[in-house]
Order: structure tokens, then C-alpha cells, then sequence
């Protein structure tokens, strides 16, 4: 599906140029000219693409305008910018390295490779550690930039439906609240959810963020909180690093993509329902004939992106149960499903997310293994006194009115 940017710039991308939307991400703006498959896996170098367009993957990796493994899903496009492949000999496309793995299809351990054969080994080691790797060293030292430690009224992490919420809800109560975010912009899975409520939410929190000066919520994207010591939060981004200590927390990290176990689920096409549908909502479309997986107790992105994608008449296929296998090389061709081959240029599965709890366990939360990940249990959604959990992280479904009820129910 072809698109035309609103405000557009040119990049450079291994000395051919893309038309992005400025400021959209840059992995965006290649699988919307075409190139699905970006980078190449560190050892034996299969292609690879972006399967969930959240930094939870290595299928964008990139070197942008002389910086090594730049997540290109989270950097904005800017006219002028040099993007390149990395860890390739030759080009994108025909990649010599990729031999590694012709000659070792059952995979290879280098460390044990000639073992005990005087020389050889360390030439093999040597070999390998040149061959693997992600990509060269930046061209240039970056800047020293002075990390600070400050103390605020609240701090929410992630600016998801919950966290939209929980922000506007303190500084209701007269807190300066903080919003992080790693994205590029606010609303997390709203983006991806076709739904009109959740739409109007980010709207409502855009607007609250620009007008309210009383009790400001202050928004920083492309901002990371890196972990929990205590009653700090480690905070990179942007604006350097710098050490937190907030009277509330809220975290409000949402959910990870489910991932299958099924051959070639690694291959260029195979992404997230929810990656799918961020890309729909875009104006691009990732594939010409397009299979939706939708496990059991997945949801609610595959059908979100079927119902739409449909409706713009995009070819789409919906299969409810679990692929066993994903055929290509540079880009998928086709799905099975146990016998059933069904031709597709794309695959998006839709199953069972698992809560984002990395930094809840951090901050003492407790924590209960699920078939889907590790739950985090918050009763009334208190971690403990002055730290609490919401939104997809403490059990509520992507639901404007299921959230707004989760919120409300805080024992501030």
C-alpha cells in the first residue's frame, strides 16, 4: 500500500533513498518503500526484519549516520540521515557471511569448534569473532554529558492507556507528574487498537499535557527507566541520565508481544498482530497477501487489524489457531498451519501477551507464573507504600473502561 507523506523527508539507506514522514520511525519508513528485511542475525547471518516495532527485537538494528545498533523503530527519520546495514560482506541483499550458514545448518558452536587442535582453534575462535558480532564501533566518541539526581511529586512509567490515566489522575490531586515513554509518541497499544474510546483517550491526554499549567503532567519520549534501586528510578534519555526519587510511582509498562515457537518464526514478515496493526494505522501495509494467527486467549490486535485492513480491502486471511511453520528466506511466502499451506508475503500472530513485570519485580513486587509470562500481583494495584501497578501490567485488559475503573480503585 503506498502512502504519501504529509511533511516528507529523504534519507539514505545504503546509498539508496527513502521518502519517510519526518519525524516517523526510520524501520517504518523502509517496510513502507519495501524493505522488509533490514538486518542480519549476528552469527550466521539470515535476514531479519522488525517484528514489533517496541525495541524488543534485533530485526532493525542499524548503523544511523555513524552510530552502531541504533533500534531504527525508535529513531526518527530526519532529512540527510545515513542508515546502513551492518554486519554484512557485500550488501544487504547478498550477504557473503552467509555462507556461516550453509556450511553449518544444524547450527554451529564456534567455542568448541576444532577443540584441542593446536592453532586451529584459536584461528577458528578468531575467524568467528570477526564473522559474528553487531557491527563496528562508532565513528566518534559521543558527548559527556553530566548525569543529576532530582526529587518529584509522581513518576509514571509508560504512556499506555494506564499510565494517560493514572497522569492525569494525579495531577487532578495537585501533583507535578512526569510521564516516560521510550516511543516516539503517547497512547502505547491505543495506537494499535483501532478503537474509537482509546483514540479519544490519547487525544484528551495530548490536550491535558498542553493546557493544564497548574499542575502540569510533563511528557519525555524516547526516554527509558532502566531499573528500580530502592526509592531511585534510573532514568536514560534524551536528556542524559539522571537519578529520580518520586513520592508516587506508577508503573504502568504494559505488556510484552506473545512470541510462538514455530520454524522460521524469525523470518522477515513474521511479526506482532499488534506491530501489524501500529503499521496499519500508519497507512502501511506490510505484505500484499497478509495471514493473521490468532492464537488461543491471544487478542485483541488480530482481529483489530482484520476488521481494518479489510475494510480498506487489503487482502487478509484470519486463522485461529497456532502456525507450525513460516517459509522464506528474505520474506515469508508461506504458512502452515499442521498440513494447510496458505500463501502469504506477511504473518502477524496474535498471541497471549505476557506483563511487561521487569521493573514491578525491581520495586518488590510479587510476582505468579502464568502460561503467558510472569503476572504481577498488586492488590487494589499497591506494590508497596508509594509505588503502584497498572493497566496491562497488573491484569486489566485493553479496555477504556476496565482501565478507568483500575485506576480509580487506588489506594493512593
Amino acid at each position: 500500500m503506498t502512502r504519501e507523506p504529509r511533511d516528507p523527508v529523504r534519507f539514505d539507506f545504503d546509498g539508496e533513498e527513502v521518502v519517510a514522514e519526518r519525524g516517523e520511525p526510520i524501520a517504518a519508513a523502509l517496510v513502507a518503500s519495501g524493505r522488509l528485511a533490514i538486518a542480519r542475525s549476528p552469527k550466521f547471518h539470515r535476514p531479519r526484519g522488525p517484528s514489533c516495532f517496541r525495541a524488543a527485537c534485533d530485526g532493525c538494528l542499524a548503523r544511523v549516520d555513524g552510530v552502531p545498533n541504533v533500534m531504527t523503530c525508535l529513531h526518527p527519520a530526519r532529512d540527510g540521515a545515513v542508515v546502513e546495514s551492518q554486519n554484512t560482506l557485500g550488501s544487504r541483499e547478498t550477504d557473503l557471511l552467509r555462507v556461516t550458514d550453509w556450511f553449518f545448518p544444524n547450527g554451529m558452536n564456534h567455542h568448541e569448534l576444532f577443540a584441542g587442535v593446536p592453532g586451529v582453534q584459536q584461528l577458528m575462535q578468531t575467524f568467528a569473532r570477526r564473522v559474528a558480532g553487531l557491527g563496528r564501533i562508532p565513528e566518534r566518541a559521543g558527548e559527556a554529558r553530566a548525569a543529576r539526581r532530582r526529587s518529584i511529586d509522581a513518576l509514571v512509567v509508560g504512556a499506555g492507556p494506564s499510565g494517560m490515566l493514572a497522569a492525569m489522575a494525579l495531577a487532578d490531586r495537585g501533583l507535578r507528574v512526569e510521564v516516560l515513554d521510550d516511543a516516539l509518541e503517547p497512547g502505547g497499544s491505543a495506537r494499535a487498537a483501532f478503537d474509537a474510546a482509546l483514540d479519544a483517550l490519547v487525544d484528551e491526554f495530548v490536550e491535558y499535557t498542553q493546557k493544564h499549567a497548574k499542575n502540569p503532567v510533563k511528557l519525555r519520549l524516547r526516554t527509558t527507566a532502566a531499573g528500580v534501586y530502592g526509592a531511585d528510578v534510573l532514568v536514560c534519555g534524551d536528556e542524559g541520565a539522571e537519578v529520580l526519587s518520586a513520592k508516587t510511582l506508577v508503573l504502568a509498562t504494559g505488556a510484552h508481544d506473545g512470541v510462538l515457537a514455530f520454524e522460521g518464526n524469525d523470518v522477515p514478515g513474521v511479526m506482532s498482530a499488534r506491530a501489524g496493526a501500529w503499521l496499519l494505522r500508519r497507512g502501511i501495509v506490510v505484505g500484499e497477501k497478509i495471514v493473521v494467527a490468532i492464537a488461543e486467549s491471544g487478542g485483541p490486535f488480530g482481529e483489530a487489524f482484520a476488521r481494518e485492513a479489510k475494510r480498506k480491502n487489503v487482502d487478509v486471511t484470519v486463522v485461529r489457531g497456532e502456525p507450525n511453520a513460516a517459509h522464506g528466506s528474505s520474506r515469508v511466502k508461506r504458512a502452515s498451519f499442521g498440513r494447510k499451506e496458505i500463501a502469504a508475503s506477511a504473518l502477524l500472530v496474535d498471541a497471549p501477551r505476557a506483563p511487561a513485570y521487569e521493573l514491578a519485580e525491581q520495586a518488590g513486587a510479587k510476582l505468579e507464573h502464568e502460561a503467558r509470562g510472569y503476572v504481577v500481583r498488586a492488590p487494589r494495584g499497591k506494590i508497596r507504600d508509594g509505588v503502584f501497578a497498572v493497566g496491562e501490567l497488573a491484569g486489566a485488559p485493553l479496555d477504556l473502561g476496565a482501565l478507568r475503573a483500575q485506576v480509580d480503585a487506588l489506594d493512593w
